[in-house]
């Protein structure tokens, strides 16, 4: 059977063009979809010479795509105002990895909304568990700009009054909407909008996914890869800012739910697209580089969608020794683990960068910010999710019975690309 996959493998007619191979790959979900679920609406069990081996509940690789990926968005944030040696230049590009976390969202949220779809309390469950997940830190975070800070200092009050309002927006993940160019909100706010992107995004998704098969969900979501670059072509044309909106973001989500749909296709084999996604990866990741270098926006995420969605198959499946002593390094599993802390948290130590002056000591500035962030997101971690996580446990989904038997690839009972 190796062989005959490896023959066939070589046997492929690569084409160079980045979105011809992408759409190559789309169909062949949607017919090996349909095919399982015809053979499952027939009573058929899946031929097990082509069950992949379950993965266990906490996929290792997976949160050290989500270390990769703060690292880039802190090391990009950092080296904008503290640049050591040529980090400006080395990570001008790191906003990309919240495109990665898009991609890992699309993916997870997908997996875990197809294989409870027909479970009881299907909504409920997953709503308060996401609830769970993502209000603690986020509601303490905004209590804290807009309340605690108003003790701590006038100043810095004004300031966050002034470049964040209207306040009630943050509460109803509305600042991507009411806000100008959100990016631009004090401190740790001007992060929150891709959280806000997500949340609007579980607003629809789960509805799609609760009445819809998987051939439908993929049409909704390959129409939604095709008409993004065009919408923001033609939205850019009217200057409108296309970055925190969340019409415009939607390709690395929808592009994670097309590879959910994949490795929970019939007779799925992991081997068989290795090697398109190392050619993907290799083709889209230097034009989302190159297309941003020559301000072309409205086509870069899509090329941040495909060549994330690419890493992450391979972080899964490609078993190269070296590579995936990468992705089972202790120190991007832990980071990965505590990326929302990270994330959410990691622009407040700014503050006491500049408040020690350190603008002529970038080294210093960077070291401080770096440990005082991972010290928060672990307190956090310990101290205020992980209580919260433990109640999820009320709220637990039972998997369909057929995705078991059926020995497609098991995933996270819970999780998204950053929380």
């Amino acid at each position: 059977m190796g062989r005959q996959i490896a023959a066939k493998i070589r046997a492929l007619d690569y084409t160079p063009s980045t979105f011809s191979i992408w759409a190559r790959w789309i169909p062949r979900v949607g017919q090996q979809t349909g095919r399982r679920e015809a053979r499952l609406a027939r009573g058929h069990r899946a031929d097990p010479r082509y069950s992949t081996p379950r993965m266990p509940r906490r996929i290792p690789q997976l949160d050290a795509v989500r270390g990769l990926a703060i690292l880039l968005v802190m090391m990009h944030n950092v080296s904008l105002k503290y640049p050591v040696l040529h980090s400006q230049q080395l990570f001008s590009n790191g906003w990309m990895g919240v495109d990665l976390f898009f991609v890992l969202s699309g993916f997870l949220i997908t997996g875990i909304l197809v294989e409870t779809k027909e479970s009881q309390g299907y909504f409920k469950n997953f709503y308060v568990r996401r609830c769970l997940r993502i209000w603690p830190l986020y509601y303490s975070l905004i209590f804290f700009m807009f309340v605690i800070v108003r003790f701590l200092s006038a100043s810095e009050f004004h300031t966050v009054v002034q470049q964040s309002s209207p306040w009630w927006a943050f509460p109803l993940f509305l600042q991507n909407f009411l806000i100008p160019i959100s990016t631009n909100a004090a401190g740790p706010l001007g992060v929150t909008w891709s959280l806000a992107i997500e949340e609007q995004f579980y607003v629809i998704w789960p509805l799609l996914v609760r009445f819809c098969s998987s051939k439908q969900l993929r049409r909704v979501a390959v129409a939604e890869i095709c008409i993004s670059p065009v919408l923001r072509y033609y939205l850019s044309l009217h200057h409108v800012y296309l970055y925190t909106n969340v019409f415009c973001r939607l390709d690395g989500l929808m592009a994670g739910a097309l590879l959910a749909l994949l490795v929970r296709s019939d007779n799925f084999v992991p081997s068989k697209f290795l090697t398109r996604a190392w050619t993907l990866f290799f083709i889209a990741a230097p034009l989302a580089v190159v297309s941003e270098a020559v301000h072309a926006r409205w086509i870069v995420f899509s090329f941040t969608a495909i060549a994330s969605v690419s890493f992450v198959y391979l972080a899964l499946y490609w078993k190269q020794q070296w590579f995936q002593a990468v992705m089972t390094n202790r120190f991007l599993i832990y980071t990965g683990s505590v990326s929302y802390g990270l994330y959410l948290l990691h622009k407040i130590p700014f503050g006491v960068a500049q408040t020690l002056h350190l603008d002529q000591h970038p080294l210093l500035a960077l070291l401080i910010i770096l440990v005082m962030s991972y010290a928060l997101a672990a307190l956090s971690w310990n101290l205020l999710e992980k209580p919260f996580l433990n109640l999820k446990r009320f709220f637990a989904a039972k998997a369909l019975r057929r995705n078991r038997v059926s020995g497609a690839t098991a995933l996270p009972a819970d999780g998204n690309g950053l929380v």
